[in-house]
């Protein structure tokens, strides 16, 4: 379960050092066994590696399954952790920067000119800007808190 939390095996390109976790699900397939899952959780949790809101409650919520008898699978076990991380509103920045500058320059607007939602403005578009901003800010907020 450890594995999981490895920077090598996020899917998407922002820092985990930086930030918090507010909340951890990992879904375990295969030939597992509990109690192994909870040592891995106290190591987790003795090794400090994943940091928690401190607001909130600081739990790795796991959910064990067993493999399907008719595919074939490379590995005994298989796992998949969904958590939600402070650290995505640097993706969130680095989308609005990229949308600051095609904005700036009326950038592939053309097409979206040509549809009868944005025929007469574009205010769609900064409204979305608007709460991406927000949610990055929320989250930045929530690293403080």
């Amino acid at each position: 379960m450890r594995r999981l939390l490895h920077t090598k095996n996020i899917m998407v390109s922002c820092s985990t050092r930086r930030g918090v976790y507010i909340s951890i699900l990992n879904i375990i397939q295969g030939d597992v066994d509990p109690t192994q899952v909870h040592k891995s959780l106290q190591r987790i949790r003795e090794r400090k590696l994943a940091k928690f809101i401190r607001w909130g409650p600081a739990s790795i919520q796991v959910a064990l399954s067993r493999q399907s008898p008719y595919l074939q699978h490379a590995h005994k076990v298989n796992g998949l952790m969904l958590a939600n991380h402070t650290a995505i509103c640097q993706l969130f920045d680095r989308c609005v920067k990229q949308y600051d500058k095609l904005r700036s320059r009326n950038a592939f607007l053309e097409n979206y000119r040509q549809e009868s939602l944005f025929a007469e403005s574009l205010d769609e578009f900064d409204h979305a800007k608007e709460v991406v901003v927000s949610l990055s800010d929320e989250y930045k907020a929530a690293e403080g808190e």
